[in-house]
């Protein structure tokens, strides 16, 4: 069993007595809002590691998985009465599990694959680039080029057929904008998100040194994510392994912000779309974490002929597409359920297209229209730029 060390060293072990049981974060969690029992959610789950630590319950194989049945979406952290960082507590308490042997079979073979491969997928580096097929040309002469801009595409872009137009629009931009960009290419390895997320802190600063030390290697200023994820484990999590900033050596923008300097520069030029409507689903690490809302509205608004209507629940009180964390692996039904709700909330707005800034937040959407029947055009932001750009600048 575990001794909960990783959550001592890390301040956290006396969160469950923090709790002030108010129920606050039960209400906004989309496992609970599916399961309707208290032990699925963040208070019920505090309770029982209270009952843990005390010898008064067993951290057995039963509740590793209910630690795991999370998406750490962070609404709960959000609305704490008592500051708890409950999305903290969560991936700690993950590193406990992996400690003590209780990983739930699909979280081990994505670990697995991690440290095989360096991806999620077990797929490799002979399949990053599989993304670029037939546009070759456009791609081959940015990789590994030095460049002051990179383009950090991460896992889900290059190896998920539903999202690899993301990479591809995002080649398109650069390209439009003049931008002196490079690719890692086949060298490019996972962010260590996923690692990190099956309770592996030990093998993650690998992954982060592999990425950053191309990154010094071609000269790189300013890096852009097309991931949420990504930036966010770059941002917080590499300086908390590699004892450096890397946000102090890097300029790291996300897709919306990278794209709303280059309108602010007039380095892009659109065409006039057919009026339409769009709405804009915020990614949850977006948000709450990096706190990035207004740059993919303005981005949206920027296009002429694109307008933009919120959801009912938009910005920091987004609500979760269910397939972050590795929620989606341990349990895909529960995951798909949790964005059939979402979309619900997308189809009583007057939007045609919905938007979104994440290739995971877009997979999910993707299944769980077709679950619900109801038909909308579904769009990266990225992929929206690119599509309403003139072919050519006068």
């Amino acid at each position: 069993m575990t001794d909960f060390e990783a959550l001592r060293m890390k301040g956290q072990k006396a969160e469950p007595y923090v709790c002030a049981s108010c129920g606050n974060c039960t209400m906004v969690c989309p496992v609970f809002n599916e399961m309707e029992w208290e032990q699925y959610g963040p208070r019920g789950k505090l309770s029982v590691m209270k009952s843990i630590f005390e010898g008064k319950a067993d951290f057995d194989e039963e509740f590793a998985r209910k630690i795991f049945l999370c998406s750490l979406c962070e609404h709960c952290s959000s609305v704490c009465t008592t500051s708890i960082q409950l999305d903290r507590f969560w991936e700690l308490t993950r590193a406990e599990a992996a400690k003590a042997g209780l990983l739930p079979a699909p979280i081990q073979a994505i670990r697995d694959s991690m440290l095989k491969y360096g991806d999620p997928f077990w797929m490799g580096p002979g399949n990053r680039m599989i993304w670029a097929e037939g546009i070759e040309d456009m791609v081959n002469p940015h990789i590994r080029r030095n460049a002051s801009v990179a383009y950090f595409a991460g896992c889900n872009a290059t190896m998920k057929a539903q999202v690899q137009g993301i990479p591809r629009s995002m080649v398109k931009i650069m390209q439009h904008a003049d931008v002196d960009f490079t690719l890692l290419g086949e060298q490019e390895v996972c962010c260590g998100a996923p690692l990190l997320w099956t309770g592996d802190y030990e093998s993650a600063p690998e992954l982060a040194n592999k990425n950053t030390d191309l990154m010094r290697d071609l000269g790189v200023n300013t890096i852009v994510f097309s991931c949420p994820s990504c930036i966010n484990t770059w941002r917080t999590v590499y300086r908390e392994f590699l004892g450096v900033s890397i946000a102090k050596e890097f300029e790291l923008l996300t897709t919306s912000q990278f794209i709303h300097r280059l309108n602010a520069e007039g380095r892009l030029e659109y065409e006039e779309q057919p009026m339409i409507t769009a709405t804009f689903h915020d990614p949850c690490v977006s948000a709450r974490r990096l706190g990035i809302t207004r740059e993919p509205r303005d981005v949206i608004e920027r296009i002429p002929g694109v307008y933009n209507v919120e959801m009912l629940a938009s910005e920091k009180e987004t609500k979760c597409c269910g397939n972050h964390a590795l929620l989606s692996s341990v349990d895909p039904l529960m995951a798909s359920r949790i964005a059939e709700r979402r979309c619900r909330e997308v189809s009583v707005t007057p939007a045609t297209l919905l938007v979104t800034e994440c290739p995971r937040c877009k997979i999910a959407f993707d299944i769980a229209f077709n679950s619900i029947n109801y038909s909308i055009d579904r769009l990266d932001l990225a992929e929206l730029v690119a599509k309403c750009l003139k072919e050519e600048k006068e």
